[in-house]
């Protein structure tokens, strides 16, 4: 019995510590700590980066910690910044059409930041992160948006041109858990790969995406209920585990485009690749989903109260997080240490 207790034990030990870590899927601090908000500025720097936070998120987002790790391995302060596009990042809880307007507030404000900042820092060369809505609108930026998604029509806006500023200025950019993206693109990393969001792209805006491919990662995971439409079981953890997985390759991959974008390095590295079937990553899931909910209580009750996840994929799995709201998981913080504790008795 002991024996088969402790490795589940442990898992349930890891996934509390994991949410210590403001980008864990159900954390119990912010991303805005002072070593992160250290970068940001709107001085002029070798490198920007433009971050697009996720619904309901507080500036900067889950990004927040992989903006920082970014900087810090491009070279500091004095080598990167970021800066938040600026959108209300609304969820669908907030009524039927505010999604698409916050989506749609976010691609032209992205790309008039990132205008505004070319034209003031020519030389500089400009990174994108987005998650969940923001990684819909840093799509859209890109390669273009609009159209219907969930039950609401977002206004269209035009790809940027990739020849000229600031399109031209795009060193990387990354998105996890895209709302609206399409299945069987060639700059997708993940299981999710074969599955659309929770609408596709026009073959216009995929035409605009697919001119940046070349500098484009966007990470779907099978049973995404947001990007991954249709592979099940759904499952709101896979969405929000996107960053406890891969920030250090993402991280190594941006870092390694920047430095060959300005000549410190000798060519560009190879893109990441998730070599796990789709069935370990449910099976995976299905676990981890597990140990969550041991972890994590969802009531509406605490809701509004709770760290802001993601209420869309919230709606879309069924419960114990099928609730409904705009904030949706909480961590039962004090009884953290005590599973982590007993995990290591039972080893």
């Amino acid at each position: 019995m002991k024996a088969t207790i402790a490795p589940f034990l442990l898992l349930i030990a890891g996934l509390a510590l994991g949410q210590e870590r403001c980008d864990a899927p159900s954390p119990s601090v912010f991303c805005n700590t002072t070593e992160i908000l250290a970068y940001e500025t709107s001085d002029c720097r070798p490198f920007q980066v433009f971050v697009t936070r996720g619904s309901d998120e507080p500036y900067p987002g889950r990004l927040g910690n992989l903006t920082r790790e970014i900087c810090s391995g491009i070279g500091g302060t004095d080598e990167c910044g970021f800066e938040n596009v600026v959108y209300p990042a609304k969820s669908t809880s907030w009524g039927t059409d505010v999604w698409c307007d916050s989506a749609g507030q976010g691609a032209v404000n992205g790309q008039a930041q990132m205008k505004a900042y070319s034209e003031k820092c020519p030389d500089s060369k400009l990174i994108l992160l987005g998650f969940s809505q923001g990684g819909a609108v840093a799509q859209d930026i890109l390669g273009g948006g609009g159209g219907k998604v969930f039950a609401c029509e977002q206004d269209a806006n035009p790809a940027m041109d990739p020849t000229s500023s600031p399109g031209a200025n795009v060193v990387a950019a990354v998105t996890f858990g895209a709302v609206v993206r399409s299945k069987y693109q060639n700059f997708t990393v993940g299981e999710g790969a074969d599955y659309d969001g929770q609408a596709p792209r026009t073959p216009e805006q995929l035409a605009g995406l697919l001119a940046y491919s070349d500098v484009l990662l966007d990470y779907c995971h099978y049973g995404d209920p947001m990007c991954a439409v249709g592979s099940e079981p759904a499952d709101v953890y896979v969405h929000l585990d996107y960053f406890l997985e891969h920030n250090e390759e993402v991280k190594k991959w941006v870092v390694a485009m920047a430095k060959a974008s300005d000549g410190t390095a000798s060519g560009k590295p190879s893109k990441p690749t998730i070599s796990s079937t789709s069935t370990s990553v449910a099976a995976k899931s299905t676990v981890m989903s597990t140990a969550m909910t041991s972890t994590v209580a969802v009531t509406s009750a605490t809701a509004t109260a709770s760290v802001p996840g993601d209420a869309e994929a919230v709606k879309q799995v069924s419960p114990p997080y099928n609730t409904g709201a705009a904030g949706s998981l909480t961590p039962t913080a004090p009884y953290m240490p005590a599973l982590a504790f007993l995990a290591v008795l039972w080893l």
